[in-house]
């Protein structure tokens, strides 16, 4: 008989397990550090779902949390900077290497995997619930990658889903640590649907029941639980912001960004007031990590997802040997006098050149090792709202579904919403889109799309 290590307990401890029927939930618990991951819990999370991805008494995997506050929000990096001060380099590395290898798991999982963010959802929560193909949103979510506060980066497959987000919304949240909230996390493309958190335990039963794996089955399953917006309203916190956010973060470099927001607050209204606000969350970054992040961002465009964990374990080694990453998380997160003392500590004292060189052009001592093969340029699967490029792509002919004629605003409405299976959301953001993004051709209903 094997003995359990004490790492084995308290994984067994902190990740609870449920097996209900043909459905099987992973149950983060340790709330009273709002779930932080530690690494026996990405170890005990590894070892069930190898396990269930193999059973044939599971369709479907469900994470969640046993508390109302937290899905996860984050890992536990006051212990990984430890180690690694103390000299154990390698058992640093190793919690990235096995928490990176659980995220691309989740992301290539042979069957459906349903994540419940409900609460706070930050860092290593995004990391093994982004890539799920189900993201459940409720009012209480908050979602944010805050990596940049603690002179980090954002990882857990960030260099892959960020810059895949409408325009540049995924390198705004990821240079500011923005948090998005609600109904947010599904007009931004994090979450697939949007439930009440007082109908996940019903939810949670309806999964368990289905008899088959069956993408689509889950679907609609979830769909049934979803909660109507109010008429007409599109709930979403970045809608007023959202053009504003491309002229500022399209830029690849962090001057120009900071520039392109300081013209945006010599005007009035509401986007003055948001670049005063990014402007000011950019200030207290860490210059250095804020150079990193973008220069990641620019690169995940054209990283497969293999690609882009092996990438990320590279950047965690050398950022471990900076300055910056145990500074942020002794000033935050240890002494919490939230004034860390970063070098260098302006972001033109940031030498990109020789950033460039010693994160980019320099091979790590650590290789990724996936537990799956599976390796890909985009998401498997796609159950949330149309994405800006997808609308887009179809006002323009350049799918092939759009036919060879100009489309008008109600053909390229129902498009989307029939071929969702009437999801709904869907005609919000195509409307929301199509004003945006869109005009009328003159003396004609047919929309031409604006570059």
């Amino acid at each position: 008989m094997s003995t359990k290590t004490d790492a084995d307990l308290e994984g067994d401890r902190r990740v609870l397990t449920l097996k209900n029927l043909m459905g099987r939930s992973l149950i983060l618990n340790r709330p009273e550090a709002l779930n932080a991951l530690t690494h026996p819990m990405v170890l005990a999370m590894k070892k069930h779902l190898l396990g269930w991805q193999k059973s044939d008494l599971c369709n479907v995997v469900i994470l969640r949390s046993n508390s109302p506050r937290a899905f996860c929000a984050g890992g536990d990096v006051v212990r990984v900077s430890s180690e690694w001060e103390s000299g154990n380099q390698r058992g640093a590395m190793q919690f990235f290497w096995d928490e990176y290898s659980v995220n691309h798991l989740i992301a290539s999982y042979e069957k459906p995997v349903v994540a419940l963010l409900d609460g706070y959802t930050m860092g290593g929560g995004v990391g093994l619930s982004v890539h799920a193909a189900f993201r459940v949103a409720t009012e209480s979510t908050v979602f944010a990658m805050p990596e940049t506060k603690i002179g980090f980066f954002p990882d857990v497959g960030a260099t892959f889903f960020l810059p895949r987000m409408d325009g540049q919304t995924g390198v705004y949240l990821g240079l500011t640590g923005q948090r998005l909230k609600g109904r947010d996390l599904v007009y931004a493309g994090v979450a697939t649907h949007f439930v009440p958190s007082e109908r996940l335990p019903m939810l949670e039963k309806r999964l368990q029941e289905i008899d088959v794996v069956d993408y689509d089955v889950v679907n609609r399953a979830i769909e049934e639980f979803v909660a109507q917006p109010e008429a007409g309203q599109m709930e979403y916190s970045l809608a007023g912001v959202r053009d504003a956010i491309d002229r500022c973060f399209r830029f690849n470099k962090v001057e120009s960004i900071v520039e392109a927001l300081r013209q945006e607050t010599e005007a009035e209204g509401v986007v003055a007031e948001w670049a005063a606000r990014t402007l000011e969350q950019l200030m207290g970054m860490s210059p250095s990590s804020l150079k990193l992040t973008l220069e990641q961002l620019r690169k995940g465009r054209t990283c497969s997802i293999q690609e882009s964990f092996a990438l990320e374990l590279r950047l965690a080694e050398r950022r471990l040997s900076s300055h910056d990453m145990h500074e942020g998380i002794q000033a935050l997160l240890v002494r919490k006098s939230n004034d860390p003392q970063w070098q260098p500590s302006t972001i033109d004292a940031v030498d990109m050149q020789k950033l460039h060189a010693e994160y980019f052009e320099t091979r790590g001592n650590y290789e990724m090792q996936f537990l799956d093969p599976a390796n890909f340029e985009e998401y498997p699967h796609s159950y949330g709202l149309p994405s800006e490029k997808e609308v887009g792509e179809f006002v323009r002919g350049e799918n092939p579904q759009a036919g060879d004629f100009g489309l008008t605003r109600n053909e390229v409405v129902a498009f989307f919403v029939k071929g969702s299976g009437h999801k709904i959301g869907v005609k919000e953001k195509v409307n929301w889109v199509l004003d945006r993004k869109t005009r009328l051709l003159p003396d004609s209903s047919v929309l031409q799309w604006i570059k």
